[in-house]
């Protein structure tokens, strides 16, 4: 049961708002967990306390056990339907979860040593976000939730139904990405849920609020979703003491094991790296995150797949350049903020820049074609011009994205709706 106090560990809280979320969230290893972290930073900033709700045990996918890190700590209480709690551990109950694992481990330990057949294919289950609700979800959610929110908020636009199990409250859905605009974009290979322009527009509409990450898909909302008022609120910025050049042969990558990843990288294996390499041969590029288990058999020459790293700080030091090359995908790319905020020289497609092209230009260089990216890279071996793009990337993340710039509209919207504002709201339109 969530804990509906007014008075917290941190204080007196102007109101509980309650994120229901069917991702796994462990921290901030990737982009969509970061963002919603960020999101419930600010509303403890706020002064309201936040909350994370996980209804369905389907979000442990196929790995039987996590760890959560302590950036999860910004929640004052987490419950997960179907797990155990050991400390900072999760572990499923259900036992299939765990043979689905073996199933994954022992298929990608056979690819890496060549061998091929039908019985090494890797089934990952489905894509839990966008798994049908269930009676014991909701369930769950009546349960633990229903006396102790003021606020909710849905993680993605799928979880919509969540508002009707929590009636009469403010509500906001997270919108993340625009899905409908990725269909078709990479030939089947996309790693989310398909879903149409209609039924999206339908499922944010359900909410008083949705969350948009950055400009063209809050202008989206304006013009599609008039029933719901659009908060613009990018991935914020914690920015670094000065830019950092790093070494102008040295390129890094970082991502998850999402289609947008691995496609372009894909593309940049293919296209890009064999002019860096010719032109410069001992250019070399770290790959960080789990986007290396797209990769089963490694990269080419010069490519080093680190996987999960828990700490990028070394990475970003020794970086001269930091590569985005997307070739399809939708919302903000996190790691952009991400970069920006290290002070780096960055190189990226305007799939990647979309929806921030404005508060990006003159800060990151933006290359479509192989050649032109390519040259960009090659280009930034020079220190002066490295240095200087670094410094514009960092004027850039302390300009647009600042927490206080980054959250002002949802801050503003969660202070017009805490409990208190609403009753004497309700009481100025009743009189």
């Amino acid at each position: 049961m969530l804990h509906a106090s007014s008075d917290t560990a941190f204080g007196r809280t102007k109101g509980h708002v309650l994120f229901v979320s069917r991702q796994r969230i462990t921290g901030k290893n990737n982009g969509s967990s970061a963002y919603l972290l960020d999101l419930a930073g600010a509303v403890r900033r706020a002064g309201f306390t936040p909350h994370l709700l996980q209804p369905s045990p389907d979000l442990m996918g196929r790995w039987p056990f996590m760890r959560l890190r302590p950036e999860m700590q910004v929640f004052e209480s987490h419950a997960i339907r179907g797990v155990w709690r050991i400390g900072n551990w999760v572990v499923a109950r259900d036992p299939r979860v765990g043979l689905d694992a073996l199933r994954a481990v022992v298929s990608r330990l056979a690819q890496r040593s060549g061998l091929r057949g039908g019985w090494l294919s890797d089934r990952p289950r489905p894509y839990a976000i966008a798994m049908p609700w269930t009676d014991a979800d909701r369930t769950f959610v009546r349960r633990c939730a229903a006396g102790a929110t003021d606020i909710v908020v849905a993680d993605y636009a799928f979880q919509a139904e969540v508002l009707a199990l929590l009636p009469d409250r403010p509500s906001a859905i997270v919108m993340h990405d625009l899905f409908h605009s990725r269909a078709g974009q990479a030939s089947g290979r996309d790693s989310v849920a398909n879903l149409d322009r209609e039924k999206e527009i339908a499922l944010l509409s359900q909410a008083d609020a949705v969350i948009a990450i950055q400009s063209s898909e809050a202008h989206f909302l304006k013009q599609y979703v008039p029933a719901s008022r659009p908060i613009l609120a990018p991935m914020a910025a914690h920015p670094t003491s000065r830019p950092l050049p790093g070494d102008g042969h040295r390129l890094l990558f970082v991502g998850s094991n999402t289609a947008p990843n691995v496609v372009g990288l894909e593309w940049m294996f293919r296209e890009v790296w064999p002019l860096v390499r010719q032109n410069s041969p001992d250019c070399m590029l770290d790959v960080a995150g789990t986007v290396a288990v797209g990769f089963p058999r490694g990269g080419p020459d010069g490519v080093i797949f680190h996987g999960m790293v828990e700490d990028l700080g070394s990475f970003y030091t020794r970086a001269g350049v930091v590569v985005s090359p997307l070739t399809f995908g939708s919302g903000l790319k996190i790691k952009l903020v991400e970069a920006l905020a290290q002070g780096k020289a960055i190189v990226a497609t305007s799939v990647t820049l979309q929806g921030v092209e404005r508060e990006c230009s003159g800060a990151v260089v933006h290359a479509d074609s192989a050649g032109d990216f390519a040259a960009a890279i090659i280009a930034l071996a020079d220190d002066g011009r490295r240095l200087a793009l670094a410094t514009a990337a960092l004027g850039a993340a302390r300009a647009h994205f600042s927490p206080q710039a980054c959250h002002a509209e949802f801050t503003a919207w969660l202070e017009e709706n805490r409990p208190h504002a609403a009753h004497l709201l309700k009481a100025v339109q009743r009189g």
